[in-house]
């Protein structure tokens, strides 16, 4: 005798239907739900409609929100939508940065003083425009963002490079130093915020090592080894707004694209950018007054200035008519502070480091 299995009712049918079309989108109402933060639940929906995650730790980065610290529930929801490791990582570090007061004011970028004039007499002036310094505290906040991985080469018989840090100047002023961790180690962006005043504004980046050489008799000579960027960015600031400066330097040994890709935005409405440009750190000149400099300090010997003069490049080349800071004067400023200055100095809030 067979037995035959009994007939589920309908009512019971339909509820099982709608719990199993449920299933997919559960994570998606978890997210919606109160106890989630706002950012992850944002992030939860890109995922939900297919957006890459690594356009969304692009977004998470630069649109400058940052959630609070993440739940049990805000992880869940993360791994519910298969967010990958590298995006939970990318939240987890931004919740634990420290938020930027609301009402602290931003110093203004550093001054030089003019030529002949001693410090704090009052005669400092822009290195820009030679006009009062501060007039930069009248118009724009600009974010800049600076994600730098890059691996280092060898020098004859396999000799490691000692690694170079990445300098960022606007106008001929620093504005940031970056160290790499390397082609593939993971980090979040380095953010400095300062003010730049309405006009055009230049953009450089180099590469500097500055090391006591003490294979040398000469006591405290300082080697300064910089090399440029052959890329210029030119970025123009029109009127009040919030800009964002997003800069992406990253060498690997495991791809042929170039290494710089980089946007300006501003008020979230993005004006320029470019992927993948600039050359390769092997191909970058020698600036010339390092060079110099490090052969008056005795640091190097004739034959290694003669060799790195080969094609250097001017501090003076790099900037456009107006700009009035030497790259002595530069040089001081930096050394001041063993060429890693706090961030006072650069004007800025740096919550990278």
């Amino acid at each position: 005798m067979s037995i035959r299995p009994a007939k589920m009712p309908i009512p019971a049918l339909a509820m099982l239907t709608v719990l199993i079309a449920g299933l997919p989108v559960a994570h998606a109402q978890t997210a919606a739900s109160g106890s989630v933060d706002p950012v992850v639940a944002d992030v939860v929906r890109m995922l939900d409609v297919g957006v890459a995650p690594d356009l969304v730790i692009e977004w998470v980065e630069s649109s400058g929100r940052q959630p609070g610290p993440l739940s049990a529930d805000d992880v869940i929801a993360l791994s519910q939508a298969q967010a990958p490791k590298e995006l939970i990582q990318a939240l987890l570090e931004l919740s634990a940065r420290p938020p930027p007061a609301p009402s602290a004011p931003v110093p203004a970028p550093p001054t030089y003083s003019a030529p002949g004039s001693a410090p704090g007499s009052g005669a400092a002036a822009s290195p820009t425009t030679g006009t009062q310094a501060g007039a930069a505290e009248d118009c724009c906040t600009v974010e800049v963002s600076i994600e730098y991985k890059a691996h280092e080469g060898y020098e004859g018989d396999r000799t490691p490079v000692p690694p170079r840090d990445l300098f960022v100047y606007v106008d001929g002023v620093f504005l940031a130093r970056v160290t790499s961790l390397g082609d593939i180690a993971p980090r979040g962006p380095t953010r400095v915020q300062t003010r730049w005043a309405p006009g055009a504004h230049t953009v450089r980046l180099t590469r500097e090592l500055h090391v006591e050489n003490k294979d040398l008799l000469t006591p405290e000579a300082v080697d300064n080894i910089t090399t440029v960027s052959p890329v210029v960015l030119t970025l123009t600031v029109e009127g009040e707004a919030n800009y964002n400066l997003d800069m992406r330097w990253i060498e690997s040994q495991f791809t042929m694209k170039r290494p710089l890709s980089w946007r300006w935005v501003r008020n979230g409405s993005e004006l320029a950018s470019e992927k993948h440009v600039g050359e390769s750190q092997e191909k970058w000149p020698y600036l010339c007054e390092d060079v110099e400099a490090s052969l008056a300090d005795g640091a190097i010997a004739e034959w290694r200035a003669k060799d790195r003069m080969k094609g250097c490049v001017t501090w003076a080349s790099l900037w456009p008519p107006g700009v009035t800071t030497t790259r002595q004067q530069v040089l001081e400023e930096l050394a001041r502070y063993d060429y890693d200055p706090p961030a006072p100095y650069i004007g800025s809030t740096d919550w990278g480091r």
